[in-house]
C-alpha cells in the first residue's frame, strides 16, 4: 500500500510539473481552398490566452503542451486541436454548415462564442430568461451609452484612450472564463480607467471592473497588450503585464493627465503650450512571485539588478550580453530569461 501510494503521488507531482511548462507554437488558419484567413483567434484551452492570425493567415502563442487549441473564424465552425507537445500548425477551417476534419487531431467543436445577445447596449427591461438578457445585464456592464473621441480635429496632442480606434480583443472575467467575439471590438480608457465595449463602433459601454480579471487587447500588427487589476499598484486603473511566469511578473502602470492650453504672450516674450495635451507618465514594477514582494523600479540596470533580489548575477549576465536601451521589449526579454 505504501509503494502504491508513493507511486501516486510521483505521478501527481509529474503531471503537476508537466502543467506548468510551456511551449512556443506556431502555423497558419486557412480555408479548404488555400485562402489565408486573417483575424481567426487561436486560443489556449489551458491557460486561457490567445492570438489572432495576421493578414497571410500566421499566428504564434505560447502555450502548454498538454493542452488544446481552440480555433475559431467568423464564418467559420469552430475547431479543437490536440497540441500533444507539436509545435508547428497547419490549420484548415470549413464554413460553419461544414464538419471540419481536416487533421487528425482536430476535432469539430460546435461553435460556442456567438452567445451573445446584442438586444441592448444600456437600459432596457430586466429580463427573466438568462440567455435574453441583454447585453449590459448578461456581463455587468456600466448603464449608459458613451461616445469616444479618439481623434481630435483641433490642436490637442496625445490621448486620453489606449489606441486611436477599436480594436479586436478578449476578456477573462472573474469566474475565469474567457470572451472572445470576432463582433466584439474594444479600447482601454486611460484617465477613466475603464475597458470600453462595442458592436457599431459608434457607442459604447464601459465593463464593470469587477467582472474583469484581465483582458488582452490587439493593436493593428496583431501585437497583444494584457493588462490586469493589481490593487497593490492601484486599485482604479488595470496595469499591462509586461512579463509573467513562475519567478517574476513585471508591469507597467500608466497615469493619464489632461493639460489646458496654458500660451500667454505679454509681447516680450511668450510661455506655455498653444495646444491642449494628454500626457501619459509610466510607472514600473517588478512582482517576486515566491516572496510576493512587489518593487517600483526604474529602467536602470542598477536598480533592476536589485529588484530580481538574489538572481542579481543571473541579471548582471543577461545585461553584459545585451546592450541597448530599456524599454518594453527589452523588459519583457530580460524577465523571460530570469524566469527561466
Amino acid at each position: 500500500m505504501k509503494r502504491i501510494g508513493l507511486i501516486t503521488v510521483l505521478i501527481a507531482f509529474m503531471l503537476k510539473f508537466a502543467s506548468g511548462q510551456t511551449i512556443n507554437v506556431s502555423g497558419t488558419v486557412k480555408t479548404a481552398d488555400g485562402d489565408a484567413l486573417h483575424l481567426a483567434f487561436v486560443q489556449d484551452k489551458q491557460f486561457k490566452n490567445g492570438a489572432y492570425t495576421d493578414s497571410s493567415g500566421n499566428f504564434s502563442l505560447t502555450v502548454s503542451p498538454n493542452s488544446k487549441l481552440k480555433v475559431g473564424c467568423k464564418g467559420f465552425r469552430d475547431t479543437l486541436i490536440n497540441i500533444n507537445n507539436q509545435t508547428t500548425f497547419a490549420i484548415v477551417l470549413r464554413p460553419a454548415v461544414n464538419i471540419v476534419a481536416s487533421r487528425s487531431n482536430i476535432t469539430p467543436e460546435a461553435d460556442d462564442h456567438n452567445d451573445i445577445n446584442f438586444e441592448a447596449f444600456s437600459g432596457g427591461t430586466k429580463h427573466n430568461d438568462e440567455a435574453s438578457k441583454p447585453l449590459a445585464d448578461k456581463y455587468g456592464l456600466v448603464q449608459g451609452a458613451i461616445f469616444p473621441v479618439f481623434i481630435h480635429k483641433e490642436a490637442t496632442q496625445g490621448s486620453r484612450y489606449l489606441f486611436n480606434t477599436w480594436v479586436h480583443g478578449y476578456v477573462i472575467n472573474a469566474r475565469d472564463s474567457m470572451i472572445q467575439n470576432p463582433a466584439l471590438f474594444f479600447n482601454y480608457d486611460k484617465m477613466d480607467g475603464s475597458l470600453l465595449l462595442t458592436k457599431d463602433r459608434h457607442s459604447a459601454i464601459a465593463v464593470y471592473k469587477e467582472n474583469i480579471k484581465s483582458f488582452t487587447l490587439f493593436n493593428d500588427l496583431n501585437q497583444p497588450s494584457t493588462f490586469t487589476m493589481v490593487p497593490e499598484i492601484d486599485k482604479t486603473h488595470y496595469v499591462q503585464v509586461i512579463a509573467s511566469g513562475n519567478n517574476y511578473n513585471v508591469y507597467k502602470a500608466v497615469t493619464t493627465r489632461f493639460i489646458q492650453s496654458n500660451y500667454k504672450n505679454d509681447g516680450v516674450a511668450s510661455t506655455g503650450n498653444n495646444f491642449d495635451l494628454y500626457q501619459d507618465d509610466f510607472t514600473y514594477y517588478v512582482l517576486n512571485v515566491k516572496t510576493s514582494q512587489l518593487q517600483k523600479v526604474s529602467l536602470r540596470k542598477k536598480v533592476l539588478k536589485q529588484a530580481f533580489g538574489g538572481d542579481e548575477s543571473k541579471a548582471d549576465t543577461y545585461f553584459k550580453a545585451n546592450n541597448g536601451d530599456i524599454d518594453d521589449n527589452y523588459l519583457a526579454s530580460l524577465s523571460d530569461y530570469m524566469n527561466k
